[in-house]
């Protein structure tokens, strides 16, 4: 592909040579969007680590974090990070316009952290 077409966003999870006979599973949820590796913890149970690359549009985020709610993912721990395109905080919702939180998103949103038992780090 030339760089003068278009080019969509994606989402890479690297990891470091000493990691990758951990990984039992991976997979992308949302093509471009979302994908995930699962490692094996010795004696510790599944680490489960999701990289998203939102859009700044909340309505399709508000869709991305419904999607990734039902898949119902089963592990002892988790990771989810990347690109999020959005403010949670009160405070800050309003200052980047369409990156604010409206509320089907916040909703949405916060099913998913209750979900998977999610805090920001």
């Amino acid at each position: 592909m030339g760089c003068s077409q278009k080019m969509s966003a994606s989402t890479s999870i690297f990891i470091g040579r000493s990691l990758a006979p951990l990984i039992i599973d991976n997979n992308i949820l949302l093509e471009g969007k979302a994908q995930f590796i699962t490692l094996k913890i010795p004696s510790n149970g599944n680490l489960i680590i999701i990289n998203v690359y939102a859009t700044c549009s909340s309505n399709k985020r508000a869709l991305m974090w419904k999607q990734l709610n039902e898949e119902n993912l089963v592990v002892n721990h988790f990771i989810l990070g990347g690109d999020f395109n959005q403010w949670e905080e009160t405070k800050c919702r309003g200052v980047a316009g369409k990156r604010r939180m409206h509320n089907r998103e916040v909703a949405t949103w916060h099913h998913l952290t209750f979900q998977y038992g999610l805090m920001d780090a």
